[in-house]
């Protein structure tokens, strides 16, 4: 099943359980999604409703720092003799999303925060993070640490990658 609105999205959730499953076109992939007990309804639904709205200005911007971020960690180990990413658009060849978290913000109650952890190629042992702020800005993008800042942009280097 591909689901492709809120009613589809919520449907994936079994009776007292906070885990279901999202459609991520951009990879043709069912993702794993999970919600907060504290996060009321109306929120997650919001969330949903964001991530449909996804688009490819936001899309460049998540290659441009995932591409950053493998150019960052190549450099940090030296090279890697069997991967080579010559461009930000080969980034999707090489990284899938494997789990999409809704992330609240008490400072910023009118946003929306969704979390996604990535599998990809260069950093297989902590994978990698992303954290988008309604549909259209990039606010963290490095390896997965389980839970991104909400109040500010940050990265791992001090270009920040977003």
């Amino acid at each position: 099943m591909k689901p492709n609105t809120v009613e589809k999205v919520l449907a994936t959730f079994e009776p007292n359980n906070k885990y279901g499953s999202i459609y991520f076109a951009k990879f043709d992939k069912t993702v794993e999604l999970s919600l907060d007990d504290e996060i009321s309804d109306y929120y997650y639904k919001r969330c949903i409703e964001t991530f449909f709205k996804w688009g490819e200005t936001l899309f460049t911007e998540l290659a441009n720092a995932s591409f950053k971020f493998f150019l960052d960690y190549e450099d940090d180990c030296g090279g890697f003799d069997d991967l080579k990413i010559n461009s930000p658009e080969e980034v999707w060849q090489h990284c899938t999303p494997i789990y999409i978290h809704f992330v609240a913000c008490e400072k910023n109650p009118d946003s929306t925060f969704i979390d996604i952890q990535l599998d990809c190629e260069w950093e297989p042992e902590h994978c990698m993070q992303w954290l988008v702020k309604n549909d259209n800005e990039v606010m963290y993008v490095g390896p997965y640490y389980g839970h991104a800042r909400t109040d500010k942009k940050v990265g791992i280097s001090d270009s920040n990658y977003a």
